[in-house]
């Protein structure tokens, strides 16, 4: 049955369009329907078109449907929706955007397209048209054409606007999905964006295009294996239908000719109907392929496949060609891979950086916390960050107080573990405290926001400056003692249970009083190795005092600058002057 669509509406005649008075060219555009399928033969195993690409179909029909075709340039220049009538041989756009009324005569004997001289005579023509068409169909003539009235201009366009916003998503859709399978591809979950993503899909599939040009073949598929090694999916394509990349994978089991490849690198496949049964399991409908494996650090991680319409013959140089194409996609995912293993580490670089900066600017300086008394502190890691920290200040009641912390996890982790451990102690600060009742707040809030893998050494002390009385409580490897110009005295051996061993703090608490001239010096393991070491300390500290050095930590520091570097070291200093 011939089809002619006719793009018309009514319109009642003006002096702006004055009466046609001869017959219009022939510029209807005859459609094939249902019954009168296309004989052409296609091509063996490529899709159809309407598979090939289901957009293109669309806006075929849309505009054999419609009578109107969608202006493609306008949206390249960013405007809004517009359609043009799908034949230019007569111009008659001015009728139809004026949304009129216009009868179009069919003549059944096939003489054309005739226009009526008055509307009455429009009127019973048209009529004459459709009791003529209703009478054929009557008489079973079913070769008679249909008279199709088609949509105006605006109505066209309102319906052309709704379906590109439909396939601008379908578009969108197919790149992301483009994109992700590179990202998987590539074994990143963030390759760096979606630009370096789409690059990236871009030479694989000019890749592929290379190797189905060099062995003759029409479409190629990349296939890679999953975390298990049970199925292959698809992750790019060449000359597939766009849906391809949505199929469901596919299983490696009972797959011929990706399991050859895997053990002889490449495979050729002269004719998949060869023989009585296809035992290759061919993934596509074609004629006939070659799959070469695609391997990552001699482990196969995929196959691709080149498919071709016909039945072919291939030979060493196609399978030489198949190889090559097949190292160098490995190295594109491999590069993809590495690239995005390096941005991380730059990110993870910076982040670190801007951790370690903060410790640093957040650290105290040393300065006179009271009259004739001088405190100090330092702190030094091999690593960009500290797991520790120092800190002290004046109470409200105007006793001194100070404390030094060290993580057990030496990790970036325990640094956040000491930052939590700060934040906790400044918190419990502000109100009346002893010093063994401000270890175990903060060996609460330790235990409360973890899992029991924050453990914290940490030591807290208290001194009046007027009497020099003070006492401190110490949990972990924390070490004391007090020295002056004529030796030191041990206070805290370091050898407590860190916070958060237990649901309830067990610190080690000691009272003391300093006189004029003497130092309190607390500090991490770090600072020592042995007994010797710390005697050495201690031996250190004497020095500096008997030399009436108002920085004794510094002459410390001082002498420890020859030594290497191994653990973190960390102490805090009060001069009592």
């Amino acid at each position: 049955m011939a089809r002619i669509a006719l793009p018309l509406s009514r319109f009642a005649p003006t002096s702006k369009f004055p009466p046609v008075t001869k017959t219009l060219p022939n510029y209807l555009k005859v459609h094939r329907g249902p019954d009168q399928p296309n004989d052409r033969p296609s091509k063996a195993g490529l899709p159809p078109a309407a598979s090939l690409d289901a957009t293109e179909q669309f806006w075929n029909d849309f505009s054999c449907t419609t009578g109107w075709r969608l202006d493609r340039r306008a949206k390249r220049r960013g405007q809004p929706t517009q359609v043009l009538p799908s034949v230019s041989d007569v111009d008659m756009g001015s009728v139809l955007e004026n949304r009129t009324h216009l009868e179009a005569i069919i003549d059944p004997a096939g003489h054309g397209v005739s226009a009526p001289h008055t509307p009455a005579a429009a009127h019973a023509s048209a009529a004459q048209a459709h009791q003529d068409q209703d009478q054929s169909y009557g008489h079973g003539q079913a070769n008679a054409p249909e008279l199709l009235l088609g949509l105006g201009k605006i109505d066209a366009t309102r319906l052309a606007d709704s379906a590109r916003r439909i396939t601008d998503e379908l578009e969108e859709s197919r790149e992301a999905l483009r994109r992700q399978s590179m990202e998987l591809a590539a074994r990143a979950s963030l390759i760096a964006s979606d630009e370096e993503t789409t690059r990236l899909a871009d030479r694989i599939e000019s890749l592929m295009s290379d190797a189905a040009m060099a062995c003759g073949c029409d479409a190629a598929v990349l296939y890679l294996l999953d975390d298990d090694t049970e199925y292959l999916l698809p992750r790019a394509a060449f000359g597939m239908s766009p849906g391809t990349l949505s199929k469901p994978p596919r299983p490696l089991r009972g797959s011929r000719g990706d399991l050859e490849a895997m053990v002889r690198d490449v495979v050729t496949i002269d004719d998949f109907a060869a023989g009585s049964i296809d035992t290759w399991n061919a993934p596509e409908d074609f004629a006939a392929g070659i799959c070469v494996v695609i391997k990552s650090a001699g482990v196969p991680i995929g196959t691709l496949w080149l498919f071709a319409n016909e039945v072919i013959e291939f030979g060493k140089s196609e399978a030489a060609a198949a190889r090559l194409v097949a190292a160098g996609i490995a190295l594109e995912l491999a590069t993809a891979s590495a690239r995005r293993d390096h941005s991380s580490q730059k990110e993870e670089n910076t982040v670190i950086r801007e951790v370690a900066a903060w410790q640093h600017q957040s650290m105290p300086v040393g300065a006179m916390l009271a009259e004739r008394w001088r405190v100090d502190g330092m702190i030094e890691s091999p690593a960009d960050w500290a797991a520790g920290w120092h800190t002290w200040d004046v109470l409200p009641d105007g006793t001194m107080m100070l404390a030094i912390a060290e993580a057990v996890d030496r990790s970036i982790a325990g640094a956040m573990h000491a930052t939590v451990a700060r934040a906790a102690l400044a918190s419990h600060t502000g109100y009346r405290h002893s010093p063994a009742q401000l270890l175990g707040r903060v060996g609460d809030t330790l235990w409360h926001t973890s899992t029991g893998e924050q453990l914290m050494s940490l030591l807290y002390a208290h001194v009046d400056p007027e009497t020099g009385e003070g006492e401190v409580a110490s949990a972990g490897n924390i070490t004391a003692m007090i020295g002056s110009g004529y030796g030191y005295r041990p206070l805290v051996d370091g050898r407590g249970e860190p916070l958060n061993s237990h649901i309830d703090a067990r610190p080690v608490t000691r009272t003391f009083r300093m006189l004029e001239g003497e130092t309190f010096l607390a500090y991490t393991a770090g600072m020592f190795k042995d007994e010797a070491g710390q005697r050495a300390l201690g031996e250190q500290l004497r020095r500096a005092m008997k030399s009436k050095d108002m920085n004794p930590l510094a002459s410390i520091r001082r002498d420890m600058a020859g030594k290497s570097l191994d653990q973190e070291r960390g102490a805090v200093s009060l001069l009592r002057w």
